[in-house]
């Protein structure tokens, strides 16, 4: 199980098999592929068993090319963890388990010697007891296989975030998994790691649950952790202690998201900004928060919390995307220092750049050129500015930036942006402390295009078409 799935190359080399293209020489040519490669390939075939000496495609191959399950070409003995009170597998793999030394000072605390003997790191840890738990039930042969390929996923794309088989494994692979023992108790190291998003007052420490497989952050086993600290009160002071902070600011909202419920909306999302949005791990999150909002505001209609809720995160995605846009696209500094009190003239002149008319920048005329200045200089993390200047400096930035300018494009979309995002800011706050206005549905469907928009120019994507019913109606349980 080395190799879960078949690559692109691979099954285009089968397909061409199958249809009576076995000579490299004529399989290179409609491939657009150097011939050297598709021996490559071929050979790789070859040692699966898809392709005979001959080229020609084998059952094998005709298996694989129809599901995309490559046949095992040996056995291993590997070793897979299953989380005792969730009966989940953990998305990983050891041929050969390594162990380390662990000096218990009481049930709940621990030292670990880490590293060599020669150079010993010693790291002391809450050691969490599965309170509760009396029984088991040992993982299915299904399971096994997606943890294995999971597993193999992360240690050759180097990173924690593994996807789920998007097609369940067929029973001719499942059939050849043997579960060998009934599992054996083990205790495994599972670092923290925190960092801060946002800053001022608006500041919250985020953090990640690192894979001691890989090292990388890993979600699963964040929302193992999120679950026990809900489940064990010593468990949740001890992570207060470490973080500096209660728990209700550690768990986010993301984390308490059903699995099943993230997983349908993180598919919904990828079909609207491709698989690249994976690697915006806030933004994703936000976005994620946002669609399940929306999608209950649709369900309890005008006027309900749930549309104050979805105005909420839709701000969120906007507040994200502006504050990255300040810190990444900096205007030139000679066009900072042209920047004049009173700025009406000079943030009029930018909305026309835009193809905005001239009195869009009427939210912001309050604004001073310093404080403009000193966003850029300080930068949006380190002193949270208001909507009202975060929008200023997003203007001048988008005015002196290239026509692929995040908020330029949202501009040539949308003529009346700012006075858009004000109006959502403003109901924001009103929503966020229960204000007696109520928020009809339509207002929370426009908040949701809008961050749709926004979280498009940002990745560098057309902007979406949510004009249809079907797409707009495709999130949470996928109708």
């Amino acid at each position: 199980m080395y190799q879960d799935r078949l690559n692109v190359f691979q099954v285009a080399v089968l397909g061409l098999a199958r249809a009576g293209f076995r000579e490299p020489g004529d399989i290179g040519p409609l491939l657009g592929l150097d011939g050297e490669i598709v021996k490559l390939v071929r050979s790789d075939l070859q040692v699966l068993g898809h392709l005979d000496r001959y080229g020609v495609l084998t059952a094998n191959g005709r298996n694989a090319l129809h599901d995309g399950f490559p046949d095992p070409t040996r056995t291993i003995t590997t070793y897979v963890y299953q989380d005792v009170t969730t009966g989940t597998l953990w998305p990983a793999s050891t041929v050969e388990p390594e162990h380390c030394r662990c000096d218990w000072r009481s049930p709940r605390s621990a030292t670990l010697q880490l590293r060599t003997a020669g150079a010993p790191l010693r790291v002391s840890a809450f050691a969490v007891h599965p309170e509760g738990t009396t029984n088991t039930e040992p993982p299915a042969h299904e399971q096994v296989v997606e943890a294995v390929a999971r597993g193999e996923a992360a240690k050759r794309q180097g990173s924690g975030h593994t996807r789920r088989l998007r097609t369940d494994a067929p029973q001719r692979i499942v059939s050849r998994v043997s579960v060998m023992t009934e599992g054996q108790p083990v205790w495994i190291p599972l670092p923290l790691r925190t960092h801060s998003q946002r800053g001022g007052a608006d500041s919250a420490v985020t953090w990640d649950a690192i894979s001691p497989f890989g090292g990388h952050a890993s979600p699963y086993l964040r929302r193992l952790v999120a679950i026990q600290i809900q489940r064990s009160p010593s468990l949740r002071e001890h992570v207060e202690r470490f973080i500096g902070r209660r728990t209700e600011g550690l768990l986010s909202e993301f984390d308490l998201l059903d699995v099943k419920l993230r997983r349908s909306i993180g598919e919904t999302l990828e079909q609207r900004f491709t698989d690249r949005i994976r690697s915006e791990k806030e933004l994703f999150e936000v976005l994620t928060l946002l669609e399940q909002a929306i999608d209950q505001a649709r369900r309890h209609g005008d006027g309900s919390r749930e549309v104050a809720e979805a105005a909420r995160f839709a701000w969120s995605v906007h507040e994200l995307v502006l504050r990255r846009i300040v810190a990444q696209h900096r205007p030139p500094q000679s066009e900072l220092d042209r920047l004049r009190d009173p700025l009406v003239r000079q943030l009029g002149e930018c909305c026309q750049r835009l193809g905005m008319s001239f009195g869009e920048q009427a939210p912001l005329r309050l604004m001073k050129a310093s404080q403009v200045k000193e966003l850029f200089n300080a930068g949006a993390e380190k002193r949270p500015p208001t909507a009202p200047l975060l929008l200023a400096a997003s203007l001048v930035s988008a005015a002196h930036g290239g026509p692929d300018h995040p908020f330029r494009q949202i501009a040539a979309a949308r003529s009346t942006l700012i006075g858009d995002l004000i109006h959502l800011s403003g109901d924001r706050n009103s929503g966020s402390h229960a204000a007696p206005k109520a928020m009809n549905l339509e207002f929370g469907e426009t908040a949701w295009r809008l961050a749709q928009d926004t979280a498009a120019a940002y990745l560098g994507m057309p902007l979406p078409d949510l004009s249809t019913r079907s797409e707009r109606d495709s999130s949470t349980h996928g109708r």
